[in-house]
């Protein structure tokens, strides 16, 4: 997922965080992915510094994929589902 961000420090506006939270926990949801093993960062895989923000700030990160994980138990709360 490419974001935007206002500024050199990488960190999202809180708008931008929101919606990518709530894109990444629908993509989440609808291909069986587990925020904790399955989101990963560009920087995971070939070690380029993005998101930077990400990568320079880990319990960023970590808070990141918590929010994603909440937004999947709300969604599921929302329909009725459960895991």
């Amino acid at each position: 997922i490419e974001v935007c961000h206002p500024d050199e420090t990488g960190a999202f506006s809180p708008a931008a965080y929101q919606q990518v939270v709530e894109l990444t926990a629908w993509l989440c949801r609808t291909f069986d992915l587990d925020p904790d093993t399955d989101v990963i960062r560009h920087y995971d895989v070939t070690g380029k510094i993005c998101p930077k923000y990400y990568v320079e700030n880990e319990d960023a990160w970590l808070a990141f994929r918590e929010d994603v994980s909440a937004r999947i138990e709300e969604d599921n709360a929302a329909s009725g589902e459960t895991n």
